[in-house]
């Protein structure tokens, strides 16, 4: 470590500018009664690279005094006023529960000195991170997975974590400067092995995260080291996915807004193939009747896990335009390809449900924001209670209000 003073250092451009953090640690808000001289203000920037699973940063301010700080979610700079003297920086980057980066800084402080410092962070350690997207009905039937790593004097094989939505599989920390063969072997439920990649890495300082991501809702995979730096390492293979029109459950709705001059439809495309719209519709309630509010030249194509908006034209976002003109209180939206209903809902607000013939549950409409559905309540979006009123969040999940 090296004596650093406000006139050797270069001006750093932060992240975010942070106020005075008095609360941290044994910090030393005020002039300590008895202290002789100002306090000197000292800000710091992280170069912490980002990587996935992260934890939290830690940095501990070591001198006349001792302060510990943990870092907000996504918050790589602190500024802090401290007593004069000789001071020592160490911050620490973890993730998944492990120390991967470290690094530190020191500086000699006067009375009322404002100093700015960065702390550059170096790898410790790697790790392999991977993530499969399995759709909502896992239509590929992955019922496990394995993550196989071989290097020199270690091999070891990891189960994958399996939800409703996806799979994920970590490995333990790894030592950097080792080539490490990686394979990804997906089996179905009777044991058949649906899917399987390898590829040679090495991990290293600037490569020390080996992030894939295997999109597999997509008709390729895309395989990547997750750095900051410059340099990448791609890789691409098939699934077996395709281009066909869709059939009950790809599509769901998920979010309209009724009434006004911004009214929607979005629907989700839920499968694991992109989705060739010709031929399919949107009806949705008009006045006393369901209409047809596309013209029967649409056309369109969804990709996995994509969103598709129908909107008035004054809706910004939209991707198709349709004249709608739907009912706020009570209504419905089908969508239909050739004669076969893809998804279809019936709404209705509180002071319709009581009276309407129909058993449904009360949607809650709120003429000033859409009604949404999360993903994870698509197995009982048809009772109003798994929907919620929100900002619009056009192609993106849903954004429920508190």
């Amino acid at each position: 470590m090296r004596d650093t003073h406000l006139k050797q250092i270069l001006p750093i451009v932060t992240m975010s500018a942070l106020s005075a953090f008095g609360f941290w640690g044994c910090s030393q808000g005020e002039n300590p009664e008895g202290s002789v001289g100002e306090l000197s203000s000292v800000h710091l920037d992280v170069a912490a690279k980002s990587v996935p699973l992260s934890d939290s940063i830690v940095v501990d301010l070591v001198g006349p005094d001792t302060i510990h700080t943990v870092l907000s979610e996504g918050e790589k700079t602190l500024e802090q006023r401290l007593d004069p003297g000789d001071w020592n920086f160490y911050a620490k980057h973890y993730a998944n529960g492990m120390l991967v980066q470290q690094g530190e800084a020191s500086a000699t402080l006067a009375a009322g000195e404002e100093v700015s410092l960065s702390i550059a962070m170096h790898a410790v350690a790697g790790f392999f991170y991977v993530r499969i997207p399995l759709g909502l009905e896992n239509s590929m039937g992955i019922s496990a997975g394995t993550l196989q790593v071989r290097g020199q004097d270690f091999s070891k094989d990891y189960a994958f974590q399996m939800t409703e939505s996806e799979a994920t599989a970590t490995t333990e920390m790894l030592v950097l400067g080792k080539e490490y063969e990686a394979k990804i072997l997906l089996f179905s439920a009777e044991g058949d092995t649906l899917f399987e990649i390898d590829s040679q890495v090495t991990i290293d300082g600037e490569n020390f995260v080996l992030d894939w991501q295997l999109n597999s809702l997509h008709a390729n995979v895309s395989l990547s080291i997750s750095s900051d730096s410059i340099r990448t390492l791609t890789a691409v293979a098939h699934l077996p996915a395709k281009l066909r029109a869709p059939k009950k459950g790809d599509l769901l709705i998920t979010e309209f807004m009724t009434e006004g001059k911004e009214e929607f439809v979005e629907v989700y495309n839920a499968s694991l193939d992109t989705l060739n719209l010709e031929g399919c519709s949107l009806w949705a309630t008009s006045s006393s009747s369901l209409k047809q509010m596309t013209d029967s030249v649409f056309t369109a194509k969804v990709a996995p896990s994509a969103y598709l908006v129908f909107g008035k034209d004054s809706v910004d976002g939209r991707d198709v335009t349709v004249p709608l003109a739907m009912p706020g209180t009570k209504g419905s939206i089908v969508f239909r390809c050739a004669s076969e209903t893809v998804d279809s809902l019936f709404y209705a607000s509180a002071k319709n449900v009581a009276s309407d013939s129909l058993a449904v549950v009360e949607f809650p409409i709120d003429s000033k924001m859409s009604v949404q559905l999360p993903l994870s309540n698509y197995k009982t979006r048809a009772e109003g209670s798994s929907w919620c009123n929100g900002e619009f969040s056009l192609h993106a999940p849903a954004a429920c209000a508190e």
